[in-house]
């Protein structure tokens, strides 16, 4: 990487830390006041159930408008390569592949639908690498897929503060915030939640919670701290496995 780019990916950092601290109010678990505007809901609706942060909206420091959405390529099964954008920290450009839609559902693959990074520039070679990982050009097989209801404004999180923090506390310890960040992610069939909890920005900390339905969780395996900003989907996957995310509860 040559010392231009380090300069300028540096800078968009700070901006990003510097309009989340400035649009993250306490702890966001009650959904967003912006409905996307755009003209991919379906899209919109696989990006926000699959990348960590995702928030709905784009903020850049004039309001919130809606998330950016543009179609890369489509494959002969109606397959689409889209690119993500809503200026987050995390995952800040999200590349995806959805699978198939119809009236109410857009259909994905699960845990690796998606890549990221903190620019819009991919190599041929990962976004070969995500093709392949979805079956791009095959036949479309349903039986591989998760789907998610198509919306136009991410929902609120089933949990409130009150269950929340203990666990946001435990897991950062000194290095959670005062006025906790915290983030909504997504909830399985059967009632669990799934949060990212933002830890002090000198530290740069980063944590997955997952919760039961009735907002108990298991203190040994409930969360995992993010080993990296934009390639976490390993580590997301296992996380989702340890917990029986999707599975009876009983």
């Amino acid at each position: 990487m040559t010392k231009k780019k380090c300069i300028i990916r540096i800078i968009i950092f700070i901006i990003l830390i510097i309009i989340v601290i400035s649009t993250t109010s306490c702890i966001n678990v009650h959904g967003y006041s912006d409905d996307y505007q755009g003209d991919y809901p379906e899209l919109y609706s696989i990006a926000i159930n699959s990348v960590l942060g995702a928030r709905g909206y784009l903020n850049d420091g004039r309001g919130p408008r809606s998330s950016e959405i543009t179609i890369m390529e489509e494959d002969s099964f109606g397959r689409k390569i889209f690119l993500y954008f809503e200026m987050k920290m995390i995952s800040t450009y999200s590349l995806h592949i959805s699978q198939t839609i119809n009236d109410q559902y857009a259909y994905f693959y699960p845990d690796f639908n998606f890549i990221s990074g903190p620019t819009d520039e991919f190599s041929e070679e990962a976004i070969e690498a995500l093709k392949r990982k979805n079956d791009w050009d095959m036949e479309i097989d349903l039986s591989k897929c998760v789907k998610a209801e198509i919306v136009r404004r991410k929902g609120s999180g089933p949990l409130g503060s009150s269950q929340i923090l203990p666990l946001y506390r435990k897991a950062l310890g000194e290095d959670a915030h005062g006025n906790p960040l915290i983030v909504y992610f997504i909830t399985d069939d059967y009632g669990r939640s799934m949060y990212l909890g933002y830890g002090l920005f000198s530290i740069g900390r980063h944590i997955v919670m997952m919760f039961n339905p009735d907002g108990s969780y298991d203190e040994n395996k409930s969360y995992f701290v993010l080993p990296d900003l934009f390639n976490y989907q390993k580590e997301l996957k296992q996380f989702k496995e340890l917990n029986n995310w999707n599975q009876s509860l009983i």
